[in-house]
């Protein structure tokens, strides 16, 4: 959003949970009650503060984020210029994880052109800004830089929270996680999920799945000689969820 102007209202603070409920089991959970939310409101009449309260804020509180702590901010300014993002969040004040939200009734986000050019000039703006996550309350689409400084129009994660199995395969939702939150990491995963995308490009016509995930490791292993086996098995799984 442009301009500067009141942060939407913040919903009354939940229980404090325990570090056992910020699990994987209950962020899948807190996903199936939010699809069951949006599929029974009028989500023309929610305007952007309500997506937000009813939505976007319980996502992240799912994950320990607590928009009342000290590193949770609310219309977050955008550095050199009058613009502020809707929130933004630092586990260590080095490095600012950026959320841009839109209204619910918004569908196919990561398309709009005006969307798009909205968090690039966020992203070119702010040299703390690693990570920034463009989301309607359902669709939530990251984008970081990567090896060229450079903000890509695609996300390099997009996913549908009715579509995600959270305790299956999609456990790099872990990685969103306030406690092990690393925000070092996002810019080398968006440059992992970019490599791997020209590689599967390039290997449609792999006999067979099994033949193609071999290709893909080898290929990864030849493009980043410098990550170990342990870490590069994990980073393919990692994208390998999306697909």
């Amino acid at each position: 959003m442009f301009g500067k102007k009141k942060p939407p209202l913040l919903p009354a603070a939940s229980p404090e949970k325990t570090r056992a409920e910020y699990t994987l089991e209950y962020v899948q959970i807190e996903l199936h009650r939010l699809v069951g939310e949006i599929d029974s409101c009028n989500k023309k009449a929610l305007n952007e503060a309500d997506t937000c309260n009813r939505f976007i804020l319980p996502f992240f509180r799912a994950f320990g984020w607590d928009a009342y702590s000290t590193v949770w901010k609310s219309e977050y300014p955008i550095n050199g210029t009058h613009k502020h993002v809707d929130y933004a969040f630092s586990k260590n004040g080095h490095g600012w994880t950026l959320i841009e939200a839109k209204k619910l009734n918004f569908k196919n986000i990561d398309r709009n052109k005006n969307f798009i050019k909205q968090i690039s000039g966020y992203f070119n703006a702010d040299p703390q800004a690693h990570l920034i996550i463009l989301t309607n309350g359902e669709e939530y689409c990251f984008y970081s830089y990567g090896e060229n400084i450079e903000i890509s129009t695609t996300p390099f994660i997009k996913f549908n929270i009715r579509d995600i199995d959270v305790t299956g395969n999609a456990s790099f939702l872990r990685h969103m996680f306030r406690n092990g939150y690393n925000i070092g990491d996002w810019p080398k995963f968006a440059e992992m999920s970019r490599a791997l995308a020209e590689i599967r490009h390039s290997l449609r016509n792999a006999p067979d799945s099994l033949a193609k995930q071999h290709l893909i490791e080898k290929s990864f292993a030849l493009l980043y000689p410098e990550y170990q086996e342990p870490e590069r098995k994990e980073l393919v799984e990692f994208f390998n969820s999306f697909t």
